[in-house]
């Protein structure tokens, strides 16, 4: 697939990603927990998914930032996971909105910031 192609996908998956959250916290909010797990799972194979073709993409052009922002938002996930695992996630919501979207975001916009001059030119 040519590489323009991976980086468009790339950024859909990015735009689903934050769908994704962004339904997991309503359901959070009205601590409908069940209904997020598997909207959680599916938000973490696509960071996966983008972390890996963004690695074979950049090889060593990744900033500092983007390695700092993708290891803050694996540990965000790993934090997430961890509230549903041992605590049932009743925390899971204050975890959203402090820890993982923000971690998001910041991972998100580096992202983007990187890989858009890709498609533009």
């Amino acid at each position: 697939m040519p590489k323009q192609e991976v980086i468009r996908k790339t950024l859909d998956l990015l735009e689903t990603m934050e769908e994704g959250l962004t339904y997991i916290k309503e359901k959070l909010k009205e601590l409908n927990l069940e209904v997020t797990m598997p909207i959680l799972a599916d938000t973490i194979n696509a960071f996966s998914t983008i972390e890996e073709s963004a690695n074979s993409l950049l090889k060593d052009a990744a900033s500092e930032d983007m390695v700092e922002n993708t290891d803050k938002l694996r540990k965000a996930f790993n934090f997430i996971v961890e509230e549903y695992e041992n605590d049932r996630g009743q925390k899971a919501l204050e975890i959203m909105q402090l820890t993982l979207e923000p971690a998001f975001k910041s991972w998100k916009a580096e992202l983007e910031r990187v890989l858009r001059p890709y498609i533009i030119s």
